[in-house]
């Protein structure tokens, strides 16, 4: 069948699905953003040729046997002063909102045709460095408390620290 100019007319099209919801999209790349991580953290380790264990299977891991070491309230006031840190510098609202944005970002990415693996990949470096950046503000927070303590409590702390690695060593085995 021909149109009024002549030309055939085209089907109609099928109905688009339905689109996820914003807080499925935003956990579905926060865990692709995170599964990108782990094989980025895991080919670093194989390329650099790591031989003493598995490496960590996230930057968590990484962290977990000082952080497994600490009280539960020592967990909780570095918890606190890193966001207290945060609301200082106003970056919590701030950092979720960039974070809605390069999720965004990424889903108009992801649907475009053509793909721009580039432009991807550089949405989710951004998103793994303001990973980095919690990471090592915890470290510095980690480093700064365990500044405070004495002789005898680091090295009840280290022992504990030993405790951890051993114990997750045991679990690996």
């Amino acid at each position: 069948m021909a149109d009024d100019t002549g030309q055939p007319s085209q089907p109609p099209r099928p109905p688009l699905p339905r689109r996820m919801s914003a807080g499925l999209r935003i956990v579905f790349f926060a865990s692709l953003a995170m599964n990108v991580l782990i094989v980025s953290l895991v080919a670093g380790f194989v390329l650099r040729g790591e031989r003493d264990g598995p490496p960590p299977r996230n930057l968590r891991d990484a962290a977990a046997p000082y952080t497994a070491a600490l009280s539960r309230e020592d967990r909780r006031e570095i918890g606190r002063r890193m966001y207290a840190e945060l609301r200082q510098e106003g970056a919590r609202r701030d950092l979720r909102e960039r974070a809605r944005e390069e999720y965004r970002e990424a889903l108009d990415l992801l649907r475009a045709e053509p793909f721009d693996a580039l432009a991807f990949a550089e949405v989710v470096g951004r998103q793994s460095a303001r990973a980095v950046e919690r990471q090592k503000r915890g470290e510095d927070l980690l480093v700064r408390h365990l500044a405070t303590m004495s002789a005898s409590e680091r090295a009840a702390y280290a022992d504990r620290v030993e405790a951890a690695l051993e114990h997750g060593r045991s679990k690996r085995r």
